[in-house]
């Protein structure tokens, strides 16, 4: 048999998928599109609302308005999992007419096929810090506000991190264990990196944190925005810094399979970061699950007056770990520096080292490592069973819980 033909049943069977995926898609989003002008409420999810140095950039997707409970550590599995297959199974709302005005002219943009739109401001267009949302084609969805972010104030750097394996314990290299952890727990079950968030503060204020000076972070990763409200949720309740996630659709086309490659995925989130902050040096957190290490060499080789450092968390076996550090020789003599990093006390002094937070920052971190705190699981638990019994407040009148999230 020739060795051409597994190639050949390969591509017969990826054209046959397609095939059906396109029947299929034409009929979804037909139905979406019907549904859509037929009085159910739609949504323009926004991903990110950024005022930077160059505008406003926005994007987001129309969406079949819907509601999400908030998650418990005490959730079965079997509950998690079916929040997440809600997430996944996105219902958009394809060619809607949305539109923008932030203070000034009203900008109108047509979503595409799967309900994405982006948008760019003009900042004398945009002089107020609250985003006006319109879909004018539907009766029964209302107008709504969104914030516009100003995630840098006088910045020094520019702070680019991915997250599975570097913010956020995945195990990216381990298929299984990837999807357990991400199916099966939620947002108060996931697991940080000891420090990385005392660490991402000060990264954020600068080694003065009274100097009013706000370094913008941005996080990218390969996982797709359905889960972006998820991500959202992780790190606001467990105080990480947060900036626009830079995600990735999933599906199938003739150009790729359920998703883009990591390295152009992570190219062009470079390129965009580093456009918004023109000037500004960039710093580089990743690890060595996938190949974080290669993408930010040939960044910082295509840029090499704007990446300041890389770090590469060592979260792999020390044969994977020894070839990316042999990787990084192609940086020798290059304004660029880069290290590999076992734990976030180490990075921070490696930061600080390099004058980018300060050495009480470091021993910050370093301390809050040492102390080994409990997880956010671990401290809802306690905040929970440390209740007393006999409170008298009513119930009508006690908090609850934040309406969104899984």
């Amino acid at each position: 048999m020739s060795s051409s033909t597994p190639l050949k049943k390969r591509r017969w069977f990826l054209k046959l998928v397609l095939q059906v995926e396109k029947v299929y898609d034409a009929f979804h989003r037909c139905l979406a599109r019907l549904t859509g002008r037929l009085g159910k409420p739609m949504v323009a999810e926004i991903y990110h609302a950024i005022r930077h140095e160059s505008g406003v950039s926005i994007k987001g997707r129309a969406l079949l308005a819907r509601t999400w409970p908030h998650p418990s550590v005490d959730d079965p599995a079997l509950v998690n999992l079916y929040h997440m297959l809600r997430r996944w199974c996105t219902p958009e709302r394809p060619y809607s007419l949305i539109q923008f005005s932030a203070g000034g002219e009203t900008v109108p943009v047509r979503a595409d096929r799967e309900g994405y739109f982006e948008v760019e401001l003009e900042l004398e267009n945009a002089p107020s810090d609250e985003l006006l949302i319109e879909l004018p084609e539907s009766e029964v969805s209302p107008s709504a506000t969104w914030p516009i972010a100003r995630p840098a104030s006088q910045p020094h750097c520019v702070i680019l991190s991915d997250v599975d394996d570097t913010v956020l314990v995945t195990h990216a290299g381990k298929i299984l264990s990837m999807i357990a952890t991400t199916l099966l727990g939620n947002a108060l079950t996931r697991q940080l990196f000891p420090g990385v968030v005392e660490l991402y503060k000060h990264l954020r204020t600068g080694p003065d944190a009274s100097s009013g000076h706000r370094n913008p972070l941005a996080y990218v990763t390969s996982s797709p925005y359905n889960l972006h409200g998820l991500l959202e949720l992780i790190f606001n309740e467990n105080g990480l810094p947060l900036g626009p996630f830079f995600m990735t659709d999933w599906g199938l086309d003739e150009d790729k399979w359920l998703k883009r490659s990591h390295r152009d995925h992570k190219i062009d989130a470079i390129r965009r970061i580093l456009s918004w902050y023109p000037g500004k040096p960039a710093i580089f957190l990743g690890d060595t699950s996938l190949v974080d290490a290669p993408i930010y060499i040939e960044a910082a080789l295509e840029h090499p007056d704007r990446v300041a450092m890389i770090l590469i968390h060592k979260v792999s076996n020390p044969k994977r770990i020894a070839m990316f550090e042999a990787e990084a020789a192609k940086l020798d003599g290059h304004p660029t520096a880069i290290h590999f990093f076992s734990d976030y006390a180490e990075a921070a002094a490696l930061l600080a080292a390099a004058g980018w937070i300060s050495e009480e920052q470091r021993d910050a971190v370093a301390a809050v490592i040492s102390e080994d705190l409990p997880s956010l699981a671990d401290r809802v638990v306690q905040r929970f069973t440390e209740e007393s019994p006999n409170d008298s407040t009513p119930s009508d009148e006690k908090s609850g819980p934040p309406g969104n999230g899984g």
